[in-house]
């Protein structure tokens, strides 16, 4: 997953529960500069968070993308592309998303949106405490840098195509549907607040002007609240693949475990892989994993896909047919008799 954390939106919390629930993930974190620093905070923290137990390796391999000059899409479709096929990977970056789109599908980004007005609050109040800013709040905010910066962030991507967008407002409930949307049990922490930094005064004209510079912002954040179901509950969003479009192959790799890809006629789209037996479908999952060569067939390169079917499945001497999921259509090679 690609975690595009915007600055001041709770991040650093976000990605210390996402690396505790990953602990074997693969991470690749990119904040400039700052990353050689963090990534020992992040082990440490890690460490922490499990008692210790697993100070050592349960962070998993944590890659300095800055230091590393991993930032071509090239390269970070080589860095998957090397790795083992179902290798997990946690994405952590301050980066723009359209850096990442060229080996992660749309739909493996997560991200959070907070009040802009809140936000740039946050932001400069982080600015004076840890990095020396001494201009007043007005400079702060009508600085370029700091303006429209989550529309920014997100950039060059349909934002109905990503995976979760969450609202910091809304948390603990957010916390709840990500964990829902990823599978996981994340843990609630809170890094890296303003703490006791003196807060700037925010009467009516400052709070009107920062909206108004923010403009692009605050449409942004208004249309995620207004569907926040549709942002934060992509599992639950209509399959609307076009059968006719898609397409794919699996093959039998060991025993009781099928391997393939599926990919739609639409990019953004990840196809979901449906296993029936008997006429019951017995098991689903998404066509998420990177194969390098499917590069030729989509610009970020995702759509494999592998499945173990449960134990104890009465599979034997049964054709077993694996088709795009909300459609009749079978993969070439279903149905397969184990």
């Amino acid at each position: 997953m690609v975690f595009v954390h915007i600055p001041k939106t709770a991040g650093t919390s976000m990605r210390n529960m996402l690396s505790a629930a990953l602990p074997t993930a693969t991470k690749i974190f990119e904040y400039g500069a700052d990353t050689a620093t963090l990534i020992p905070a992040q082990q440490t923290t890690v460490g922490a968070m499990d008692g210790g137990a697993n100070a050592a390796t349960g962070s998993g391999d944590i890659i300095d993308a800055f230091a590393s000059d991993i930032r071509t899409p090239e390269k970070i479709a080589a860095l998957r592309g090397e790795a083992p096929r179902g290798q997990r990977f946690l994405v952590s970056s301050h980066w723009p998303i359209r850096h990442w789109t060229s080996a992660f599908h749309p739909a493996s980004v997560v991200t959070f949106l907070r009040d802009p007005v809140d936000r740039v609050e946050s932001s400069y109040r982080m600015h004076v405490r840890d990095k020396s800013f001494t201009g007043s709040f007005a400079e702060f905010y009508e600085s370029q840098d700091q303006i429209n910066v989550q529309c920014r962030k997100l950039q060059g991507v349909d934002l109905h195509h990503l995976g979760f967008v969450g609202l910091v407002e809304f948390m603990p409930d957010m916390l709840k549907a990500l964990s829902r949307h990823l599978g996981l049990e994340l843990q609630t922490r809170h890094d890296n607040s303003a703490g006791r930094s003196l807060r700037p005064k925010i009467d009516a004209a400052t709070r009107s002007r920062i909206l108004a510079l923010n403009e692009d912002d605050v449409c942004l954040y208004g249309h995620v609240e207004a569907n926040l179901d549709y942002f934060t509950n992509h599992r639950g969003r209509p399959l609307s693949i076009n059968s006719k479009l898609a397409r794919g192959r699996v093959h039998r790799t060991e025993e009781r475990t099928l391997s393939g890809w599926a990919v739609a006629h639409d990019p953004n789209q990840m196809a979901m892989i449906e296993v029936r037996v008997g006429g019951q479908a017995v098991q689903r999952c998404y066509a998420d994993q990177f194969l390098p060569w499917l590069k030729k067939m989509t610009p970020h390169g995702v759509g494999g896909f592998e499945i173990c079917l449960p134990a104890g499945l009465p599979v034997d001497k049964m054709p077993i047919r694996v088709v795009i999921a909300g459609t009749e259509k079978d993969l070439k090679g279903s149905p397969l008799i184990l």
